[in-house]
């Protein structure tokens, strides 16, 4: 399992465990996922803000690049540009970001 969706998955508990985030949390994350407090604080008011969707989601990690992408589409970026992104901010690549907001895409037809 790759350390962003680890890094995601503990996100998740600890929103769906109604754990708050605080200093010495934040400090573990940044430390155990080598991750910028703003994004931990971001990524973890995003899950708050979904929370009741939470416990249905298999993939949260697709999920939480799929709403990133959007939101930086929203805000007047290419497709391309919100991909990419989203694969600076994760330290991942553009093609992995594609590959797992296709897969949120898909899920979201199979529902409606």
């Amino acid at each position: 399992m790759s350390d962003n969706k680890l890094f995601l998955e503990e996100l998740k508990y600890l929103v769906e465990n109604e754990l708050s985030l605080n200093e010495y949390l934040i400090d573990q994350l940044e430390e155990r996922f080598n991750k910028n407090p703003f994004l931990i604080t971001q990524i973890y008011q995003i899950l708050v803000k979904n929370k009741p969707l939470l416990p249905f989601l298999n993939d949260v990690e697709s999920v939480v690049y799929d709403y990133i992408v959007n939101e930086e589409m929203f805000n007047d970026k290419t497709y391309y540009g919100a991909t990419l992104f989203v694969a600076e901010l994760f330290d991942t690549t553009q093609t992995y970001i594609k590959c797992k907001v296709s897969q949120t895409s898909k899920m979201i037809k199979k529902i409606s």
